[in-house]
This record gives structure tokens, C-alpha cells and sequence, in this order.
């Protein structure tokens, strides 16, 4: 089937040009982008940010490393040691997103995989602390069985493939909460998801340093019961640290990155 995927992609390829993700009706150049829309995703890949909290750093100000709070922390209280991420929550990361969570799209996960990875490199280098397990956050099964796939498992499959890492499916979803999305504050969203998630005493994280995988991480909430269940399993089995890497963080205090207009969706 590959063999045949790959004589005959080129083909249709070349009869109905693949188009962009991002940019409507725009054709894609490569890797399932046009070039405004990689140009796009680049200037929001290149803001600075904490590499504890993800939250951005001011344009004079260098991104914390090692650890070390800023002056953001306190604003975001995930308890990982380290973040990585892509950018923040604007175009045209909204409309991929969107297209990978609500719009049944896996393949988008494969187009952002390569800026996820890069962050990864990037962060687990300047922080010391490797990447020895990519974690995806489940989803509960009814969840998952409404929308077909995991967004964060299929981003921790394909950056692995590009990184080289191991996915340890290292969580489990236990309760079904409310979507966080109707949420109107952080306090309500933490308590959404106290209990939610259980960690697998299974030997595949202890003395890993593990990476949770998500999408959108808007206060945190998710990361912190997550990064929770995983601390609290018993000594032999409990990760070396555990980190976070996400496409998007919402952050209204960061400067909006000076992109090319998408259009409108």
C-alpha cells in the first residue's frame, strides 16, 4: 500500500493540487501549508516565551531557562518543570487547530508535527532535561468515540515519528467532565478537572522525563490534574519530571505576532 501511495500521490498531486489547511482556497507549498501561512506560523514560533510557564516574555526581556520562574509564573500554575510550545492562540493556529479538533482532520496534526518538534529540541536542549517520553492527555472514551481520534495522541504520533521519542500512553481519563470551553474562570476549570485523570503504574514512565502532548492550554488546568495523577503514583513508578508540550497557549497579554492577513473562515 505505501509502494502504491507513493507512485500514485505524485500524480493526483499534480492533477488537484493539495491546498492549504490554513488559508482558504490557497494552495499548499509544502509540508500542507502555503508559504503566507508558514511565514505565519514562523512569526508566532519565533515570539519569546518562559520556558517554565509559556507565557510570553517581554521584547527586551531573555526567555527564562532551566526552570527558573519569570515574572509570569504565578499567572499559570501547571506545577511542570518545563513548556514548550508553538505559539500562542492566534491565526492561523486557531483555524488548524480547530480543523484538528472539531472539523475530524487527523491529517493537520502531521502539517503542525514538524513546529512541535522543533519546539521540543529546542526547549528540552536549552533546559537540560530530555525527552524520553511523549505523554499525550487522554480523552474520556465517550469523547473519544464521538470525535473518532485523540488530537493529542495523533500530534504525539507524528512528532515522535519526526523526533524520534516514545509515546506512552501513561494516562487515562477516569471521569467525564464538562467541556472547558464553557468555563468561565480558571477556579472553575481546575475544579472541572479534579480527579479526572488516573496514571498507569506501568513502568513506562519511572524515572522518565515525560512530556504531556496537547493541543490548546488556556489556564492550565489540564496540565495541573494531569501533571498531578502522574506525581502522585508511588516512588518506583514515578516520572524523573514531568514537562509540556502544546501547540498553543492563550496568552491575551502577549504582542500579536505582525503576520500576513489570513482570510476570513
Amino acid at each position: 500500500m505505501a509502494v502504491l501511495r507513493g507512485v500514485i500521490g505524485p500524480v493526483v498531486d499534480t492533477i488537484f493540487p493539495p491546498r492549504c489547511w490554513a488559508e482558504s482556497g490557497a494552495e499548499a507549498e509544502r509540508g500542507g501549508l502555503s508559504e503566507k501561512a508558514l511565514v505565519a506560523v514562523g512569526l508566532l514560533a519565533a515570539q519569546g516565551y518562559c520556558r517554565r510557564c509559556g507565557l510570553g516574555t517581554g521584547p527586551f526581556e531573555q526567555p527564562h531557562r532551566a526552570g527558573n520562574p519569570c515574572g509570569r509564573c504565578g499567572e499559570r500554575v501547571t506545577g511542570v518543570r518545563s513548556t514548550a510550545r508553538v505559539g500562542v492562540f492566534a491565526e492561523p493556529l486557531v483555524t488548524l487547530v480547530h480543523r484538528l479538533k472539531f472539523g475530524k482532520s487527523w491529517e493537520v496534526a502531521r502539517v503542525i508535527a514538524p513546529f512541535l518538534r522543533h519546539a521540543l529540541e529546542e526547549v528540552s536542549a536549552e533546559v537540560g532535561t530530555p525527552v524520553e517520553a511523549l505523554v499525550p492527555v487522554p480523552l474520556h472514551w465517550w469523547r473519544r468515540v464521538r470525535r473518532g481520534f485523540n488530537q493529542a495522541e495523533e500530534l504525539a504520533r507524528e512528532a515522535g515519528k519526526l523526533g524520534g521519542w516514545r509515546v506512552v500512553r501513561g494516562l487515562k481519563r477516569v471521569r467525564r467532565t464538562g467541556e472547558q470551553t464553557r468555563m468561565d474562570s480558571a477556579t472553575r476549570r481546575q475544579e472541572n478537572l479534579r480527579g479526572a485523570f488516573l496514571a498507569r503504574a506501568d513502568g513506562g514512565m519511572a524515572g522518565k522525563h515525560v512530556w504531556l502532548v496537547d493541543d490548546v492550554s488556556t489556564t492550565g488546568a489540564t496540565l495541573r490534574a494531569a501533571t498531578a495523577a502522574l506525581k502522585n503514583l508511588p516512588g518506583e513508578w514515578r516520572p524523573a519530571s514531568v514537562n509540556a508540550a502544546v501547540l498553543c497557549i492563550t496568552d491575551h497579554a502577549a504582542a500579536p505576532a505582525q503576520a500576513p492577513d489570513m482570510d476570513d473562515r
